[in-house]
């Protein structure tokens, strides 16, 4: 888990480009990515506390984003832009 506003994401936004995962969404904040080794990963985007938040379940620590993520949010902005977030 960790917050939009004050993670480093640019490694994660780079390692998204380069692997071009599949990302499908489940219902809006909820988000299923296919990884490099055909595995399949959750990611949820929501606020907390004044914060947007975004988790993933794969093996990432803590604070840290991931190219799950990353890609995850990308779909989850296009989204929130057409219903007007």
């Amino acid at each position: 888990m960790f917050s939009l506003e004050t993670a480093n994401i640019e490694k994660a936004i780079n390692n998204a480009k380069a692997l071009h995962p599949k990302v499908k969404m489940i219902e809006f904040g909820t988000y299923e990515v296919t990884g490099s080794k055909c595995n399949t990963y959750t990611v949820k985007c929501y606020r907390a506390h004044g914060e947007k938040i975004v988790e993933c379940n794969c093996a990432t620590r803590d604070g840290i984003a991931c190219k799950h993520s990353m890609a995850a949010v990308s779909l989850h902005i296009a989204m929130a832009a057409q219903r007007g977030h």
